[in-house]
């Protein structure tokens, strides 16, 4: 991307590439019957990008991941503004199952890429040779190389070690409604389903390298009900409150540990530690509404919120505090109100707020802030490129030869294999050696 007037940023093509993908497809069958009815769960999309994506001339310079999920299904496609990626595009389907909202999260270590993706009734590990380990030269600049999912179809992805069946508890027939995965320093997968009836469930699978099955781990706010809960009976205890039901979830690691934040439906966030298995902090977002005057400075974890009203919406940027007794705060940083379309998707950088937005006339709008120094509220637009058009359109005053030659030759069209090819087979014959310099 480029700077625009210092205030936006328009979306550019660095290296021409397909536009239509040709995905490599895997079915993922353990077994499963098809459940009655079904819970049909929203489509979700997200990316990655490489640690070393801003080192020049590196194996990941410039290079990224995105996924959608849609029912049982997801995509993956890896691309670089710096080079042409083969056999780049791969889609799984996961038989009988549904892929849950941030089911799907994608991390790398030193040897692997590793994508973790967790459904209604299972979860999975792929485990990718990293773009370092299949090119030694710490210098590319090489026109096409392999992307990492080049050899997923030989991965046997029914085997324990890449994914597991979720249990079932005994009396709980509540499908689980959002997720999230992250890879622990030590290399286990660790996948948070919140249920309908409330509570977090983390399922836990060994390191790669390690013998073992799955792990789960219940989490519950109230530490009494969580002693008694290991012999009381689910129809004696009940089910918890409706507002306790986690709506979405995310999820950091600090030091040894691994902190959950949960936002409720009651707009409580509770921060949950994964070691201790216990709750270590609950606010009120309603607190932070309307919006505060004033702002901290950000040194350290902090998280956005985002609150939806009907006729606005809010982001409450807040940063975590330690206190005394392993007890943790929010300091408010800011409140930023958002504009009128309807949020898709946000992430949060450590200035900035960016999101995805959608209109009344479905078209997707990008969009960032910065929420320390903002006391405007001005939201800056990225201008995205737009697709090209199906149809080619010529001017009465338009030579269509030359027309048709600017569409042709113009970026996003065909890549410039392609161009050399076609006109080699229409000089069939000739020795001449086409060449096709300074086409960008």
């Amino acid at each position: 991307m480029a700077a625009l007037l210092e205030r936006s940023f328009i979306e550019i093509c660095g290296f021409e590439r397909e536009t239509l993908h040709r995905f490599k497809e895997i079915t993922v069958d353990l077994g499963l019957s098809s459940l009655p009815g079904g819970t049909r769960y929203p489509d979700c999309a997200g990316g990655f990008h490489y640690e070393e994506n801003g080192k020049l001339l590196s194996i990941t310079s410039n290079r990224f991941i995105h996924w959608s999920a849609s029912g049982d299904s997801v995509q993956l496609v890896e691309q670089s503004l710096d080079t042409n990626l083969l056999n780049n595009a791969v889609r799984l389907q996961f038989v009988h199952c549904s892929v849950l909202p941030g089911g799907v999260h994608i991390q790398e270590t030193l040897n692997n890429v590793v994508v973790l993706i967790a459904t209604n009734r299972s979860v999975h590990r792929l485990l990718l040779p990293h773009p370092s380990c299949m090119y030694r030269s710490e210098l590319v600049v090489e026109l096409q190389m392999q992307s990492v999912f080049t050899d997923v179809g030989k991965l046997n992805l029914q085997d324990p070690a890449h994914g597991a069946i979720l249990p079932m508890p005994a009396g709980q027939t509540a499908a689980p409604c959002a997720a999230t995965a992250w890879l622990s320093r030590q290399g286990q997968a660790h996948y948070a389903l919140t249920s309908r009836t409330g509570g977090i469930l983390v399922n836990t699978l060994p390191p790669s390298d390690t013998l073992g099955g799955l792990s789960v781990v219940e989490l519950k706010r109230s530490t009494v009900m969580q002693k008694l809960a290991g012999w009381m009976p689910t129809a004696i205890r009940g089910e918890q409150l409706p507002g306790d039901l986690a709506l979405c979830l995310a999820v950091r690691e600090l030091e040894d540990d691994s902190f959950l934040f949960a936002l409720c439906q009651d707009h409580k966030l509770r921060m949950w530690s994964l070691r201790e298995q216990s709750c270590l902090m609950e606010a009120d977002m309603l607190d932070y509404m309307p919006a505060c005057k004033g702002g901290w400075r950000a040194t350290g974890l902090c998280l956005a919120v985002y609150l939806a009203a009907p006729q606005s919406g809010q982001f409450t940027v807040l940063q975590l505090v330690a206190t005394d007794n392993n007890r943790y705060s929010l300091d408010h940083i800011s409140s930023l109100f958002s504009t009128q379309e309807t949020l898709v998707d946000f992430a949060l950088t450590s200035t900035d707020i960016w999101a995805v937005w959608m209109d009344d006339s479905n078209a997707t709008i990008v969009k960032y802030i910065n929420y320390e120094h903002n006391t405007a509220g001005q939201w800056n637009q990225v201008f995205v490129q737009p697709p090209p058009e199906e149809e080619v359109h010529i001017g009465v005053d338009q030579d269509p030869r030359e027309t048709y030659l600017d569409v042709l030759f113009s970026p996003l069209r065909f890549t410039a294999s392609a161009i050399v090819k076609a006109l080699q087979i229409y000089r069939r014959g000739t020795e001449r050696i086409i060449d096709l310099p300074g086409r960008h």
